[in-house]
């Protein structure tokens, strides 16, 4: 549904912009034009600039290009929210802040540069961008908001600075084309399905920093091969891996302590796997569907197996269950049709 503004509550008229007064600047609060390339004037009714108002250029399918003058030090909520035709921006090193979900559904944008001004990339602000390729982030920013990039189809490469300490839920979900992902030192948490549906992701290599993977995080990232977790992480979220069927081996490092509920649920390319002497907890369905998996060893720190932990996983032959394990939980081991082999301790 389209949102139609009286021309009088968008405030002043200067040629084809609308504009109000704030303090000694102005701020862009419409446009009129036709479209095309256009080029945002430094001052209107004699005020300079300093700021793109909330949803000023709002489903402007006409717009193809934006000049935003070095007087512009913010860019409002939605400012460009639904501007299907724009190719290219130039956001200047003025602009220290830039609204969330700014450039939704700008399907036309190509490439983006944001300035070292900016700190932090705020939710949803290029989401539904789907031909973006290329995006500069530079070293200013600090946090990559939740959806931030979600849905940007065509982008095959990202780089995050070291200078980021979070990715946010959902930031990088349905980046189809994205091929590899290189997370730097500086990052500690992975936000909830960060990377999900990623299905073109091949590597992803994942830093010391990092001590959580939240649940979801590279849930269906059906090209992921191998993936190497960290010493620093403690838990594997729920569903972490849930659906990346070619995901042939993955290595938990004596931190973990505990995994969620299908946390490699469906990984059916998973030959074997190696479960730490640190975890107590295998999570309910953590291996439900692992079709390829062969063999597993249970360590002694663990206490207790969870509902269907490797229930359906057809390819296991043998498996062995530690002495501190209690008790095994209703449908741990349900249709592993194949299991000719198990050896349960006297505890």
């Amino acid at each position: 549904m389209l949102l139609f503004v009286s021309s009088s509550a968008l405030g002043a008229e200067d040629g084809d912009f609308f504009y109000e007064p704030a303090g000694v600047g102005g701020i862009v609060t419409g446009y009129r034009g036709s479209g095309g390339a256009v080029v945002i004037p430094e001052r209107l009714g004699g005020l300079p600039v300093t700021s793109i108002g909330d949803y000023a250029f709002r489903h402007q399918a006409s717009l193809t290009s934006v000049t935003i003058p070095n007087s512009v030090t913010s860019i409002g909520d939605g400012a460009f929210v639904g501007c299907t035709g724009l190719t290219s921006v130039t956001i200047p090193d003025s602009v220290t802040t830039i609204g969330g979900y700014a450039f939704v559904d700008c399907e036309g944008l190509t490439s983006v540069t944001i300035p070292n001004s900016v700190t932090t990339i705020r939710d949803m602000l290029f989401s539904g961008c789907r031909s973006l390729t290329s995006v500069t982030i530079p070293n200013s920013v600090t946090t990559i908001g939740g959806s931030a990039f979600s849905g940007c189809a065509s982008l095959t490469s990202v780089t995050i600075p070291n200078s980021v300490t979070s990715i946010g839920q959902w930031a990088y979900s349905g980046c189809t084309g994205l091929t590899s992902v290189t997370i730097p030192n500086s990052v500690t948490s992975i936000g909830q399905w960060a990377f999900s549906g990623c299905t073109g992701l091949i590597t992803v290599t994942i830093p010391d920093s990092v001590t959580r993977i939240e649940w979801r995080a590279f849930y269906g990232c059906r090209g992921l091969t191998s993936v190497t977790i960290p010493n620093s992480v403690t838990t594997i979220g729920e569903s972490t891996f849930h659906g990346c069927v070619s995901l042939t081996r993955v290595t938990i490092p004596n931190s973990v302590t505990s995994m969620g509920g299908y946390a490699f649920s469906d990984c059916a390319g998973l030959t074997s796997v190696t479960i730490p002497d640190s975890v107590t907890t295998i999570g309910e369905s953590a291996f439900i569907r692992c079709t390829g998996l062969t063999r597993v060893t249970i360590p002694n720190s663990v206490t207790t197996i969870g509902k269907r932990a490797f229930s359906r996983c057809t390819g296991l032959t043998s498996v062995t269950i530690a002495n501190s394990v209690t008790s095994i939980v209703s449908g741990a081991f349900s249709g592993c049709t194949g299991l000719t082999s198990v050896t349960i301790s006297t505890s």
